[in-house]
């Protein structure tokens, strides 16, 4: 297991500043075929993270909890990827599922984690 690891990010306006210290973890995505691109919300259900979703007949998968850190291409099976768990993110720069939600629709919800939105600077 992996306690420390480094990563480069490139600039890419997903973090909007430094006011709120950003902090990450390493989690399960649940199995997919798909590519999930950093930025993309992720909520937990059933002890695996899958991008939130509003039109969702699971609960749990309507409550956004954290932000994918990297580009993750699922091939079906279950993958670890770094998240983010607080910082003050671009709300611009961030995906979630369905067509009819929006970041900011989750506002609150990423606020009581510790995660923050503001337009970057």
């Amino acid at each position: 297991m992996t306690y420390l690891e480094n990563t480069h990010t490139t600039y890419d306006k997903l973090i909007a500043g430094v006011a709120v210290p950003v902090m990450t973890k390493n989690v399960t995505l649940k199995g997919d075929t798909a590519t999930l691109k950093r930025g993309t919300v992720l909520a937990l259900s059933n002890g695996k993270y899958e991008i939130v979703d509003t039109e969702s007949e699971t609960a749990e998968v309507k409550v956004a909890n954290t932000v994918l850190a990297e580009d993750v291409e699922l091939t079906g099976d279950d993958a670890v990827a770094t998240v983010y768990t607080a910082g003050l993110f671009n709300p611009d720069a961030m995906t979630v599922k369905a067509s009819g939600d929006t970041v900011l629709a989750h506002e609150e919800e990423l606020r009581i984690v510790g995660i923050y939105l503001a337009k970057a600077l």
